[in-house]
């Protein structure tokens, strides 16, 4: 009796698992960006930003992929994406845009964006919780630093959805 009462206790918890691990959350660190070489950037640590004395537009992109589920669930409830990052000056932004892109005909449509301001270091923005359709679309962040002098530290430290 003892062993039936342990074997279905075991039981719940293994399945209760899967659904304690389930998260609808999605990040990446500034670093993990994809981004053209030569381009003056560099990565630190956590973080995307100048070069030493560079100045100009930095671009990056980062791959946003299903996480609920195991990607079994097409459709996560996300409702937020934000982004910490370092703007210090008025020679500098931040600035960051959620993107869909359709499987099929290569649509792509703006969800949301981020701008920084000076002195921000975390920021988001929110769209509806039936946004998201790996079935049908991709979905990519673009992040655009820009300065204008290299006394601005302008920087990406993260970037995610939830």
């Amino acid at each position: 009796m003892k062993a039936t009462v342990s074997l279905s206790v075991l039981a719940l918890l293994l399945l209760a698992l899967p659904a304690a691990a389930q998260s609808y959350d999605w990040s990446h660190v500034g670093s993990v960006g994809i981004t053209q070489s030569g381009q003056g950037h560099t990565f630190t640590g956590p973080s995307f930003t100048f070069a030493p004395s560079r100045t100009g537009t930095l671009i990056a992109r980062y791959n946003v992929t299903n996480t609920v589920g195991g990607g079994i669930d097409k459709t996560p409830a996300w409702t937020t994406f934000t982004a910490a990052y370092t703007d210090n000056s008025s020679a500098g932004a931040v600035t960051l845009r959620l993107y869909q892109v359709d499987k099929c005909n290569n649509t792509q449509a703006e969800i949301c964006a981020i701008s920084s301001s000076d002195g921000g270091s975390c920021d988001s923005c929110t769209f509806g919780s039936s946004t998201f359709d790996f079935a049908n679309n991709f979905y990519y962040i673009e992040a655009r630093i820009t300065r204008t002098s290299s006394s601005a530290t302008e920087a990406l430290h993260s970037v995610a959805i939830n």
